[in-house]
Order: C-alpha cells, then sequence, then structure tokens
C-alpha cells in the first residue's frame, strides 16, 4: 500500500467509498429520526381541512406519521447498517452503536433487522442485540399506545396503581 492511500486510510477517507462520510453524519443526527412522522402528523391533523371539505380524523393523522416513520427510518437504518459494515470490512472509523439504537428505536427496527441478516452485521453480537431487542419492545409498546390510546392509558393508569401499592406495601 502506498503511503498516500495508507494517509487517506488512517485519515478516514478512501476515494472508493466516500459516501460513507455522509453516511457516519446523518447516522449521529438521530433526532432527525421523529421528524418525519411529526411532519406528517401535525400537516395531515391541521392543514388537511384547508385542502379537503373534511378534516382527518386524528387517529389516521398519527397512524400515517407513524407509517411515515417506519419507513423513512427504517430506510436510514438500512444504509447505516450497509454502511457500519463496509467501514468494518475497511477497519475505518464506524458509526456508533448508540446512533444505530436510537435509528431503531424511532421505527427504524424493521430495517435494522433487515439489514443484519441481509449484511450478517450485529446480529451475532449479544449485547448489541439484546439492546435492539429491548428497542423492538418499547417501539412496539410506544406505537401502539400512541395509536390506541383508549386502550393504553387505561393499562398505564392501573399499571402505576399497582406501582404504589406495591410502594406502601414494602413501607
Amino acid at each position: 500500500m502506498s503511503s498516500v492511500k495508507r494517509q487517506a486510510k488512517s485519515a478516514g477517507y478512501n476515494a472508493k467509498y466516500a459516501w460513507h462520510s455522509t453516511a457516519e453524519k446523518v447516522a449521529n443526527y438521530w433526532p432527525l429520526a421523529i421528524l418525519p412522522a411529526f411532519f406528517v402528523t401535525f400537516f395531515l391533523w391541521h392543514f388537511h381541512s384547508l385542502f379537503m371539505q373534511d378534516a382527518l380524523p386524528e387517529r389516521i393523522a398519527i397512524l400515517a406519521g407513524i407509517a411515515t416513520a417506519f419507513v423513512l427510518n427504517s430506510l436510514f437504518t438500512i444504509w447505516f447498517y450497509k454502511t457500519d459494515k463496509l467501514l468494518a470490512e475497511q477497519q475505518l472509523w464506524r458509526i456508533p452503536e448508540l446512533s444505530l439504537h436510537f435509528w431503531e428505536l424511532f421505527c427504524g427496527w424493521p430495517g435494522a433487522l433487515y439489514a443484519q441478516k441481509k449484511y450478517h452485521h450485529k446480529w451475532k453480537k449479544t449485547s448489541y442485540m439484546v439492546v435492539f431487542w429491548l428497542n423492538v419492545v418499547l417501539n412496539v409498546a410506544a406505537v401502539l399506545g400512541a395509536a390506541f390510546p383508549e386502550i393504553s392509558l387505561p393499562l398505564l393508569q392501573n399499571a402505576n396503581d399497582a406501582l404504589m401499592r406495591l410502594v406502601d406495601a414494602v413501607s
């Protein structure tokens, strides 16, 4: 390997994989993951009535926002997994696991599951998979809670009441 290539590699740059730096930067801005869902929900809920005769029900707007988040964040998560796998093969600076976990948590877990199987990446690392499946459970619970508040709110209230009774019994 020439000294120029070695220096470029040590600096984290490889002309063949220059697009990876973009993926690394985007992955680290995980708060962007919640924007598509909020934008679609807000638009459908508040501005749909400007263009149509009737306003869409709140539940349809929320479900459309959630569906948008699942599609977009899953696509981004697949991109991040592929990039991380290629960076690992090149032995370059990687996308932090925490960033991957945040994208999984914000509706990107179906894409992560697909990418784990397709690229054989991260699926054998037990500590990573424990957090991954915890993210799946938390995301599904949050989505069901947002989509069906009439069911989830009484369940949360019952859980809170049971917890308070347990605290009172212990003290």
